[in-house]
């Protein structure tokens, strides 16, 4: 096989799928419109690092599990290597919402049994104990958790093994085509910026703007970020978490957020956003924001792909002008595919925990290796699952735009 792959996109996906291959020998043209790796969704001073239980045990909860051993395993292996990797296991407390749902975070643990280590329940006293602060219920406590610089994963990837990575910075991608059995990124003048065998696509919500992945589902959804000026010995010491999240004082600022608007595009700060967090803040922790003025704040905008079920999109695009809506659905595996053409997509906020694993199962499907997920697993992040027939029906009449000379 010749192992040379086009990446486009340097955030945490595309700089996993990278590292992942490069680590295999394959040589790697990375290309990405900002003029420095983890620039867009995956530029946030910090990112929450937990798994995601639930009491029927879901493919959600089974999948978050397994990337956040996976991912810890990973900046372990990238901290060893000496790689500018900024993370911290403080542990996350991810508080229960209300009485009720502080009622099923106890069933899950007293059904699902996790070792102590990595998952208990705490009640309220010793939840106020851990956060440093008074609170209003106990919750989940993951010793193992912690925060991570996003940006800085994205760089330690990226040199890992960098000698097999070319970089392409501050270059957009408008238009691929496939010829003699080439992948083929171009310009906006049409000027061809690279050519290989395999081209993954990991570009976010612009993944969706070339002819051939069309009919993914992929949204963005705004995300505002609000930076606390703190000291670094100020409380909270660890991440807590509940229906937003608040985390250490990082180089002097503490993040807390996020806010959350689909089809909103406004990347400017907004004020409105800042009183959302601050409201947030104080349902995590009583009354700890109470002396902050939300005009006076700082902060982040991200834009975040996300797919309908909540589930990543990784592996082989289908070729949806050879799938019939109207006919009976084929199994995933005998649907047909665009050679060569991947896509690793649609993380939301999970981009932290998915990462690490969605590279190594990407790789491991471009390199025809055993995955490192059972296959239903598999199955429920491929890409082609949109295509099943009742799942998506926008795709009749699409237009092939690729040629294969």
């Amino acid at each position: 096989m010749n192992r040379r792959a086009i990446v486009i996109g340097a955030g945490l996906a595309g700089s996993s799928a990278a590292e992942r291959l490069a680590a295999r020998g394959w040589k790697i043209t990375l290309i990405d419109a900002a003029d420095a790796p983890g620039q867009g969704a995956s530029g946030n001073l910090a990112g929450v690092l937990r798994p995601l239980p639930s009491l029927d045990d879901n493919r959600l909860a089974q999948l978050t599990r397994a990337s956040f051993e996976h991912a810890r395993r990973h900046f372990a292996a990238l901290t060893a290597a000496g790689q500018p990797l900024r993370w911290a296991q403080t542990g996350v407390l991810h508080l229960a919402r209300d009485d009720g749902h502080e009622a099923t975070q106890r069933r899950v643990v007293e059904r699902q049994q996790p070792a102590p280590g990595e998952l208990r329940f705490v009640e309220r006293d010793e939840a106020s104990e851990l956060a440093g602060w008074p609170v209003a219920n106990g919750g989940w406590w993951f010793p193992g958790g912690g925060w991570v610089d996003p940006a800085s994963l994205c760089r330690a990837n990226l040199a890992r093994h960098a000698a097999q990575i070319t970089p392409r910075y501050a270059c957009q991608v408008a238009q691929i085509d496939r010829h003699a059995g080439l992948w083929r990124a171009h310009d906006g003048a049409g000027a061809l910026i690279a050519e290989a065998p395999v081209l993954i696509l990991a570009n976010a919500a612009a993944g969706r703007h070339f002819a051939a992945t069309a009919h993914l589902p992929l949204r963005a959804a705004r995300g505002q970020v609000s930076h606390l000026v703190a000291d670094a010995a100020s409380v909270p010491q660890i991440v807590v978490c509940r229906l937003g999240y608040v985390t250490p004082a990082i180089d002097g600022l503490r993040s807390t957020g996020a806010t959350f608007s689909i089809g909103d595009g406004d990347a400017t700060l907004r004020a409105a956003d800042h009183a959302e967090n601050l409201a947030k803040l104080d349902f995590i922790l009583p009354g700890y924001g109470s002396h902050i003025a939300a005009a006076e704040l700082a902060g982040r905008v991200g834009f975040r792909p996300l797919s309908p079920d909540r589930l990543p999109m990784i592996g082989a695009v289908a070729d949806a002008t050879a799938v019939d809506p109207d006919r009976p659905a084929r199994p995933l595996a005998e649907m047909p595919r665009l050679a060569g053409l991947y896509v690793i997509n649609g993380f939301g906020a999970r981009g932290i925990v998915w990462s690490a694993l969605a590279g190594e199962l990407l790789a491991c499907l471009v390199a025809g290796e055993t995955p490192p997920l059972a296959d239903d697993l598999v199955n429920a992040v491929d890409p082609g699952r949109f295509l099943l027939r009742g799942r998506n029906r926008r795709v009749r009449g699409a237009a092939r735009s690729l040629i294969d000379g």
